[in-house]
C-alpha cells in the first residue's frame, strides 16, 4: 500500500461492523481451487476479509436501491454487494465487465478468469435475482446502462485501472449519482485520478482501508 498517497484522504467510519468471513472465505476457497493449476503471474482479484466486511457494512448502512460496479472479474466483489443487498431485503446490483481468461492474451498478467470460468461465476445462485450483469468495454456500456436506469446510489470502479478510464467512469457515474450517493474506487494509488477528480468537484476524498471514496453531497 502507498502510505503517501493515502495521506490525502481522510478515513470514513462506518457506524456497525460486520463479519462476513464464513461467507468470504468459502468463496475464496472455491476461488483458490480454481486457480490452483494457474500460473503465478495470474491472480483472482480478491479484496480479502477486511475489506469486504467492509464493502459489505457500507451497502448495509447506506441500503441503496442501485448499485453499479465496473470490473466483475470472478465476481468476489460482486457477491459480497449482493449479500449485503439481499441481507438489507432491497436493492439491485448492475455489473459490468470486459472478461479476460487466462492464457486468451500474450502476455497477459494480472486479475483474470479461469479458462473454463465465466464473468462472476462465484456468485452464489441464491444471490443472482439482484443482479444484472453486462459484457462489454464500460465506455460503451455504461452511458447505454446509465441512460436506461438514470440513476445510481453508489457507483464501484474496478474496471480499467488507467487514469483515462477511471475519469471516464468517474464523471459519467458522478453526473447520475443521487444526491446522498456514493463514488468508490479500489486500485485508485496507481495514478492520481480520484484525487484529481475528488478535487475539481470540491469533495473530500475518503478511504475505507483500499477503497476511495467520495460523497456527492457537498462538504459537511
Amino acid at each position: 500500500m502507498n502510505r503517501e498517497y493515502w495521506d490525502g484522504f481522510e478515513d470514513y467510519e462506518l457506524k456497525e461492523e460486520h463479519d462476513i468471513d464464513d461467507f468470504v472465505e468459502g468463496l475464496a476457497n472455491k476461488v483458490s481451487k480454481a486457480f490452483s493449476g494457474l500460473e503465478d503471474r495470474y491472480h483472482p482479484a480478491y479484496l480479502g476479509l477486511k475489506n469486504s466486511s467492509l464493502l459489505y457494512g457500507l451497502i448495509r448502512e447506506k441500503k441503496p436501491e442501485v448499485v453499479i460496479e465496473t470490473g466483475v472479474c470472478n465476481g468476489m466483489s460482486s457477491a459480497v454487494i449482493l449479500k449485503a443487498l439481499d441481507d438489507n431485503g432491497e436493492g439491485k446490483l448492475y455489473s459490468i465487465d470486459l472478461p479476460v481468461k487466462a492464457g486468451s492474451i500474450e502476455g497477459r498478467t494480472g486479475a483474470v478468469l479461469p479458462p473454463e470460468k465465466e464473468s462472476g461465476w462465484v456468485v452464489p445462485k441464491g444471490l443472482r435475482q439482484r443482479w444484472k450483469l453486462k459484457l462489454g468495454n464500460t465506455y460503451y456500456e455504461l452511458p447505454k446502462l446509465f441512460e436506461m436506469i438514470g440513476y445510481v446510489d453508489i457507483f464501484l470502479h474496478d474496471s480499467g485501472h488507467s487514469y483515462e478510464t477511471m475519469m471516464f467512469e468517474f464523471g459519467i457515474a458522478w453526473s447520475h449519482l443521487k444526491e446522498d450517493g456514493l463514488l468508490l474506487a479500489d486500485n485508485t494509488d496507481k495514478n492520481r485520478a480520484f484525487l484529481d477528480f475528488s478535487k475539481a468537484q470540491g469533495r473530500i476524498p475518503y478511504r475505507l482501508n483500499v477503497l476511495a471514496l467520495v460523497e456527492r453531497s457537498e462538504p459537511r
